[in-house]
């Protein structure tokens, strides 16, 4: 299949989940449904948040691929997100250390008019960054995204641990702190496990993301409304890319997330069992509601 325009390995793995669940959330009637108020606020600010952060991870993975093609995948993977980005790669002669910096100068303009400025930097050592035993890290300079801004001192260090039995699995460890233009702020920290499972056909690739083991959520932070809150993957999420393509909604097709905010409050998303459809329901305080998810950009 030919390889245009991919929005990235993470964009189907990690951040479409949390915009639709946004964009679910956003939909429910305030006055009436009882997935509302600070329950709607915490799911929504953990969405955002992991949208933002989860895109620039995707970007780098791109360009990592670019840099050093793990196998299948064409070098030239057309991300239309760096039409107007300046990209410096700096790979040692055996490609098993190097960097790439994404300039994305003062203002950068996607096709679907998300704006970037700032820099994305990535550098990685210990062997080509699809290998075992390889590590990279993510790290921000000025960069921004719709004017949502990064710290500069926000880092996502990524491990590779994958085995002949479980071959492009990777740990990602993030601590970012979020500032929007109205000067409210979030901090997220995320200890993830995630397995890419290629198959013959790029159509067909899965995507797993699990709770790192031993970690005591699979995230946590301080949302805008300065309630803490925290993530438990309590069944691994699983992403079937064929049904992303067929439904046009980039949701999992298995998996539970459990969000917990104000010490024992909880609002829980379970995606089913592997149905390729676009339900999936929402449970907090005894309540249960079946959604059909949205293709739309309502939760960015």
């Amino acid at each position: 299949m030919k390889n245009q325009k991919i929005s990235g390995i993470k964009a189907i793995i990690t951040l479409a989940c949390f915009v639709t669940m946004s964009s679910l959330l956003s939909s429910c009637n305030k006055t009436t449904d009882p997935i509302s108020g600070e329950v709607l606020q915490t799911a929504n600010n953990d969405a955002a948040m992991n949208v933002q952060t989860s895109e620039a991870e995707d970007i780098a993975t791109n360009q990592l691929n670019v840099t050093d093609p793990s196998g299948r995948e064409a070098a030239g993977l057309d991300d239309d997100r760096l039409s107007c980005a300046t990209i410096t790669r700096s790979p040692n002669s055996d490609k098993s250390a190097g960097s790439v910096t994404i300039d994305f100068g003062t203002s950068c303009t996607d096709s679907k008019g998300n704006v970037r400025k700032g820099k994305i930097m990535i550098s990685w050592a210990g062997g080509r960054w699809f290998n075992a035993g390889s590590t990279h890290t993510i790290t921000f300079s000025g960069y921004s995204i719709n004017d949502v801004k990064f710290s500069d001192s926000d880092s996502r260090a990524v491990g590779n641990i994958s085995t002949p039995s479980s071959p492009l699995t990777f740990t990602v460890v993030a601590t970012h702190n979020l500032t929007w233009p109205d000067a409210t702020t979030a901090s997220l920290n995320l200890h993830h496990i995630r397995q890419w499972i290629r198959s013959a056909n790029f159509t067909d690739d899965k995507f797993i993301i699990s709770q790192t083991p031993g970690a005591t959520s699979a995230a946590n932070g301080t949302n805008r409304h300065n309630k803490t809150y925290s993530v438990q993957i309590t069944v691994p999420l699983e992403f079937s890319r064929a049904c992303a393509i067929s439904n046009k909604v980039f949701k999992p097709v298995k998996g539970v997330r459990v969000i917990t905010f104000d010490t024992n409050k909880t609002v829980t998303i379970d995606f089913g069992t592997g149905t390729c459809d676009n339900t999936f329901t929402v449970s907090t305080a005894g309540h249960t509601k079946t959604v059909t998810a949205k293709n739309d950009s309502s939760g960015d």
